[in-house]
C-alpha cells in the first residue's frame, strides 16, 4: 500500500491499463468468439455442400422479370445463409402476385437447399401516380389559401416512368408538369397521369377553396391522394420450413 500511495500516477495508468485489456478481450469474444470464427460462428457450415448456383439466379431472375405485373428485379443473391430477393411491381400488383414471387422462388430451390437456407423477398410497389395537396384548411376540411398540388414523388428521377404529367381536365396530358397551384376559390379535381413500361395510369384529387374570415383555426396540412400506402411487402422463409411469414 506505501508503493501505491508514493506512486499514485504509475497505479492509476496500470489501473486504467488492465480496464482496457479486459474490455478489448470482451469485444473481441463477443465479435469474433473463442473459436475464431467471424459473427456467424458455425451457422455456415455445410455451406459449401448447398451453394446456390449462377444457373438458378438467372433462372429466378429471367423468369420473374417477363411476369406482366413486374417493373424491375434485382438479381438473387445470398447474404450468410439468408438467400434474398428484391421486385418492384406495378402500381395494381397486390399481395397475391406478391406471393406468386415468392412460390417461384421456392420452386428454383432444392429440398436441400430450403432445409439450409433462409429466403427472403422484398416486393416494392412504386406509386407512381400519388398526389398530394398542401396548404392551411379550415375545420370543414376546405382549403383557405393557394393549393399546392404536385406528385407524391420526384418522377423525373425515376427511371420506371416513362411519362407524366399533371392538369385539371380528364383529357390526358403528359406536360411534364409536376406540381399545379390553385389560387382561385372553387372545387377542383386535379388529375395525375403516368405512363412506364406495362401501362398506362392516373389518379385525382379533389380540392375545395374558399376565402375565410377567420384563419385562427386552420392547420397547415398535406392530403394524399392515395389511401392505400400498402407496400413494400416482406417475406420471410426461416430455413426447414415451407411457409412464409408476410409483414407490410
Amino acid at each position: 500500500m506505501g508503493y501505491i500511495k508514493k506512486h499514485k500516477l504509475s497505479a492509476f495508468i496500470i489501473f486504467v491499463y488492465i480496464v482496457l485489456v479486459v474490455f478489448a478481450y470482451f469485444i473481441y469474444k463477443l465479435f469474433i468468439g473463442s473459436s475464431g470464427k467471424a459473427v456467424y460462428g458455425n451457422r455456415l457450415d455445410g455451406i459449401e455442400d448447398v451453394p446456390i448456383t449462377e444457373e438458378q439466379k438467372d433462372k429466378l431472375y429471367d423468369a420473374v422479370s417477363n411476369f406482366d405485373y413486374v417493373l424491375s428485379v434485382t438479381r438473387p443473391y445470398v447474404s450468410g445463409k439468408i438467400y434474398k430477393f428484391v421486385v418492384t411491381v406495378k402500381d395494381t400488383a397486390g399481395v397475391i402476385e406478391g406471393k406468386n414471387i415468392a412460390d417461384w422462388l421456392e420452386s428454383t430451390l432444392t429440398p436441400e437447399q430450403k432445409a439450409f437456407y433462409d429466403s427472403e423477398l422484398y416486393v416494392n410497389k412504386v406509386y407512381s401516380c400519388s398526389l398530394e395537396a398542401t396548404g392551411k384548411v379550415d375545420e370543414d376540411g376546405n382549403f383557405i389559401e393557394p393549393v399546392t398540388v404536385k406528385f407524391s414523388s420526384d418522377l423525373s428521377k425515376n427511371d420506371l416512368i416513362l411519362d407524366y404529367g399533371l392538369s385539371n381536365t380528364e383529357e390526358v396530358s403528359y406536360n411534364k408538369e409536376q406540381e399545379f397551384k390553385i389560387t382561385e376559390d372553387g372545387e377542383y379535381i386535379i388529375y395525375g397521369y403516368t405512363r412506364d413500361r406495362l401501362e398506362d395510369l392516373s389518379c385525382s384529387i379533389k380540392i375545395t377553396k374558399v376565402t375565410a374570415e377567420d384563419d385562427k383555426t386552420a392547420i397547415k396540412t398535406t392530403v394524399n391522394s392515395n389511401a392505400d400506402q400498402s407496400y413494400p411487402l416482406i417475406g420471410y422463409r426461416k430455413y426447414g420450413t415451407n411457409y412464409y411469414s408476410w409483414t407490410n
